[in-house]
């Protein structure tokens, strides 16, 4: 039988679910936007996604990098 997704949440807020459900991962990312240390928080692991966050939440800036991943929870 194939259950819905509202079907395997209700299972699963029960606690008798079948289906392991996967718990959300948080990532927090050190990113330099022109010489400016900023902290984005993302739900993907991708640095691109990342970058791809950066640039829309500062679209004038002129460097954009990447630095590191600070901690994941």
């Amino acid at each position: 039988m194939i259950k819905t997704i509202k079907e395997l949440l209700i299972e699963w807020w029960a606690g008798n679910a079948t289906t392991k459900m996967p718990i959300p991962a948080i990532y927090t990312y050190e990113v330099n936007v022109d010489g400016k240390t900023i902290t984005i928080e993302s739900m993907s692991r991708s640095r691109m996604y990342i970058h791809y966050k950066a640039r829309r939440k500062y679209p004038n800036a002129k460097y954009i990098r990447v630095v590191s991943r600070k901690r994941q929870y």
